[in-house]
């Protein structure tokens, strides 16, 4: 029989698995229920859950009528019926750095909490956004790209983290990608502006961008030490060769190795001023040349096993119209890319075409 959880009391045996959003069950199938089940099946506002009509102890169960769901729980009902999808909330979520960065470039200090109330809720979608996340670079625009990228880099730090055991970390983390790139807005906007590469002095320029960043955070007691450091060296190279500081992996952060593989990544797959839109496969292909000299070589290894988890078997569109699913994707050893289209059941291998793209994922 099915009840709502408010009927439910304590021994009764569900005898179906029950699910929230994910593919995941909140609580499996023969479970006996305890005062904390019903707490968490409200919680995920589930309407209905199937029993035995009998408890766990042999007693016959007869629901009682349903209690009155309280005024919060209606409350937080709307409000799960109301979430934006996830790109509309992405763009919103650049719009609203976009905002405070030119607050930063007028001389305005930065404010932490407003950070956190922007992207933090944004977070929270990663781990059932994952396979959008890495194809973000194909939504950059030339006049954004600054924006939109801040905001990717901390949600591909946020995956990789998560995937390398900083579980508990991955907020702070994601705040350090976001901000890693703040201190852009004290560099000149001339250079900031510009179009096509940059001279030996603008990129000199650019490459101040870790300290200032650095010294509009250093005093935040909000953020952790690891937090700040990340933001100062997310562009050290683990072969001793990048900048600031010119450090070596033994003395990098790790949290700043994380960023360092999101923002190449993203960076990578982005349009620029200087340079195309490049597809993700092409791009992995080219920073594994670069494990253990740009890149830390451990980290680079799972971010590309996260890559790989995220986009198999997911439905996309090609560059020809076309549609079809992800059926094998690797990158541990010879990089491989295999789409299977839709009604033909064609079988494509898009390393080997090199007029076609992906173009997005089909959402369901």
């Amino acid at each position: 029989m099915f009840v709502h959880p408010n009927q439910l009391v304590e021994k009764c045996l569900i005898v179906s698995d029950v699910f929230g959003q994910t593919n995941y069950p909140i609580i499996e199938k023969d479970t006996v229920v305890t005062t904390t089940h019903i707490k968490v099946l409200n919680s995920f506002l589930i309407d209905r859950v199937e029993v035995s009509p009998k408890l766990a102890n042999g007693e016959p169960y007869k629901p009682t009528k349903v209690l009155p769901i309280d005024q919060e729980l209606i409350k937080r009902r709307e409000v799960k019926k109301k979430v934006v999808p996830f790109d509309d909330h992405y763009l919103k979520v650049v719009k609203d750095y976009q905002k405070m960065f030119n607050h930063w470039q007028s001389g305005k200090a930065l404010d932490i909490n407003q950070v956190r109330q922007m992207i933090v809720p944004l977070i929270e979608r990663v781990d059932e956004n994952q396979a959008a996340i890495f194809l973000l670079g194909k939504q950059t625009t030339k006049e954004e790209y600054l924006y939109q990228h801040s905001v990717a880099v901390s949600l591909l730090a946020v995956i990789l983290a998560k995937r390398l055991g900083f579980e508990k970390e991955s907020t702070q983390i994601g705040l350090a990608a976001l901000l890693a790139d703040s201190g852009m807005a004290k560099v000149n906007q001339r250079i900031l502006n510009h179009h096509g590469k940059l001279s030996p002095a603008e990129f000199a320029e650019i490459k101040k961008h870790p300290t200032f960043s650095y010294r509009m955070i250093e005093k935040n007691p909000a953020l952790t030490q690891s937090a700040k450091l990340a933001v100062l060296q997310h562009h050290e190279r683990v072969n001793g060769r990048g900048y600031p500081l010119g450090i070596d992996k033994t003395k990098i952060n790790p949290y700043a190795k994380i960023i360092s593989i999101a923002d190449a990544y993203h960076a990578m797959t982005s349009y620029r001023s200087y340079q195309a839109k490049r597809p993700f496969y092409q791009v992995i292909a080219e920073m594994k040349k670069e494990a253990d000299q740009q890149f830390d070589a451990r980290y680079l290894k799972v971010f590309m096993t996260c890559l790989e988890d995220a986009l198999l078997e997911e439905k996309v569109y090609l560059s020809n119209g076309q549609t079809g699913n992800v059926v094998a994707l690797r990158f541990s050893s010879y990089p491989e890319v295999i789409i299977q289209i839709h009604g033909t059941h064609e079988i494509l291998s898009m390393l080997e075409q090199e007029n076609l793209k992906i173009e997005s994922l089909i959402h369901s």
